[in-house]
């Protein structure tokens, strides 16, 4: 199903609109639920499994658009570029209850470097300006890995506060398959991870030495990829 689902655009959305259908009846059925003050601890929840839902479809309509398997871009435009791992659905996509742990943690931060590489491939051939404020949250990554990969750290803005906590219940789902064990996301050291489009394109040698250190695949020879940035 999943080989389907990657190589056939009817499967697609297939499982987009069958995705949608089951959230939105879903959602509406758990509605009479939420009553009194402790039903705002529902919300991550309702946000986690509307994510799942809609996924597929964002990703269909061009609202998600990936670079890797686990890294997407949800708002662009000619001066941002704000980049987001990967979703649950993608997680269910790509990965295997076997491989939560350090495994999965591996071939997660593969997959990010990976997209980041992509990313200063479109600056590179101008499909992206060298001017683009790329940025994203920084928790998954440790500060000192963050600037290395030529990223500044500014302190979390009110926004982002508050879509972390939307998403606090998958965003610890995901985070405790990555550790093999229920942990919670450290969101309290979360900042906003920042770097220009010609910033990160200088950092592309770093960014392929350390894909190749975890054993991963450069993708600066893949020229199929260059339909990402389309």
């Amino acid at each position: 199903m999943r080989n389907l689902y990657l190589r056939s655009r009817v499967a697609q959305w297939a499982v987009a609109v069958a995705l949608l259908l089951v959230g939105a009846v879903s959602i509406r059925a758990a509605l009479p639920l939420v009553r009194g003050p402790f039903s705002l601890l529902l919300i991550p929840f309702f946000f986690s499994f509307a994510q799942i839902s809609v996924a597929p479809l964002f990703r269909l309509v061009g609202l998600y658009r990936y670079h890797s398997a686990m890294l997407k871009v949800t708002i662009r435009t000619t001066r941002v570029y704000e980049i987001h791992g990967g979703t649950p659905f993608d997680y269910v996509l790509h990965l295997r209850w076997r491989d939560r742990g350090a495994p999965a943690a591996r071939r997660i931060l593969v997959s990010y470097l990976e997209g980041l590489l992509d990313i200063a491939d479109c600056v590179a051939r101008g499909e992206l300006p060298g001017s683009i404020r790329i940025t994203g949250t920084s928790y998954f990554f440790r500060e000192a890995s963050a600037r290395r990969l030529g990223f500044a750290l500014e302190p979390p803005s009110l926004r982002l506060r508050a879509n972390l906590f939307l998403h606090l219940f998958d965003l610890t789902l995901l985070y405790s398959f990555a550790r093999g064990r229920w942990a919670l996301p450290p969101v309290w050291r979360t900042h906003n991870a920042v770097i220009s489009g010609s910033g990160l394109l200088e950092r592309r040698s770093s960014i392929d030495a350390m894909i190749r250190l975890l054993g991963g695949h450069s993708t600066g020879a893949d020229e199929s990829r260059a339909a990402l940035c389309a």
